[in-house]
């Protein structure tokens, strides 16, 4: 093979068809991954009698920065990967039975070119002996094997890290303006006192509501449990498009006078339908609608039956991450 046939410019392409015509044992080396990318070769690792071993590194500020999904993590753990914590870890390497690939992607969706807003990234495809001297090399690092009790630790630890001050979205977002927004809202997301949300909005995505103070509206069945600081990602029942974030900044209030007015003029039995209201401010709202579905924060859509669901804080990060990194193409 020459060596321009060697060179990848697409990690996703070269591993869906290694992943389609495995022959044998895995061996996965990458310091950042994200949910869909861990789900897919969970669900890959499932249906194969091989084994898998993949090589990270615990990173607390990985995941306090949406790099890392602890999530993603737990389902490998679960679908039968031996993972292994590497002290400086920083190749990534992927090694399918007889293929091997040695480049600059992380098992991310960005990195290997499978979600939107892919990096520019290069690999190259090793023989047959050269992915098995990788393999050895990669085997013979000083690691430790980690469970879920590691995990537990990391999310808490990652949660530790110092926060800074309050801060809101008050432009349009540019490139800069993205990363700023994303960074304080991930600093503020470590604050034990927030919790993280995502909520459930009827109907189709709609941007402009959220660039102003607004309101998420609750069920009948009791009281919600939103409270002023906690951080929400909105998505659109609609299309399982995930949009914005905003900060709660009111406790519950129960049918409002603004509010019914407003229900008055867009549904008979809104009011009596989502009674409950917390008002909120916009932290990140994009200028136009990002391609980030509610699957890719490894959440389904049965699951929000009460119209919202508590995050774990690696959910939250990536999803903050990836929208910010979406608003800055």
């Amino acid at each position: 093979m020459g060596l321009q046939k060697q060179l990848l410019e697409s990690a996703w392409d070269w591993l869906k068809d290694s992943l389609a015509d495995l022959d044998g044992d895995v061996v996965l080396t990458s310091p950042y991954l994200t949910f869909e990318v861990c789900n897919r070769l969970a669900q890959t690792a499932h249906a194969t009698s091989v084994s898998w071993l993949l090589a990270t590194s615990l990173d607390p500020s990985a995941v306090a920065n949406g790099y890392l999904s602890v999530q993603g993590l737990r389902r490998m753990l679960d679908s039968g990967f031996e993972v292994r914590h590497v002290e400086r870890l920083h190749a990534k390497c992927f090694v399918l039975g007889s293929r091997g690939m040695l480049g600059s992607a992380n098992l991310t969706g960005a990195g290997l070119g499978s979600s939107a807003g892919a990096n520019r990234e290069l690999g190259v495809e090793l023989d047959p002996a050269q992915a098995e001297q990788a393999r050895a090399v990669i085997l013979a690092w000083p690691a430790r094997v980690i469970g879920h009790r590691d995990l537990d630790e990391l999310l808490e630890e990652s949660r530790r890290l110092t926060r800074t001050s309050v801060r809101g979205q008050e432009h349009e977002l540019d490139a800069a303006s993205a990363l700023k927004l994303a960074e304080e809202l991930l600093a503020d997301a470590r604050d034990p006192q927030r919790s993280l949300w995502l909520k459930l909005e009827y109907g189709e995505p709609g941007l402009d509501g959220w660039r102003q103070e607004s309101w998420i509206a609750s069920p009948k069945k009791g009281k919600p449990g939103f409270r002023p600081g906690d951080l929400v990602i909105i998505c659109a029942k609609a299309t399982y498009d995930c949009y914005a974030v905003v900060e709660v900044i009111s406790d519950p209030e129960f049918q409002p006078q603004d509010y019914a007015e407003w229900a008055a003029g867009y549904t008979p039995d809104a009011l009596a339908r989502w009674p409950w209201i917390n008002r909120t401010a916009p932290r990140l709202v994009p200028s136009t609608l990002m391609e980030l579905k509610l699957e890719e924060l490894g959440i389904r859509g049965q699951g929000l039956q009460n119209g919202h669901v508590s995050l774990k804080f690696d959910q939250f990060t990536a999803g903050v991450r990836a929208l910010a990194r979406l608003a800055s193409n």
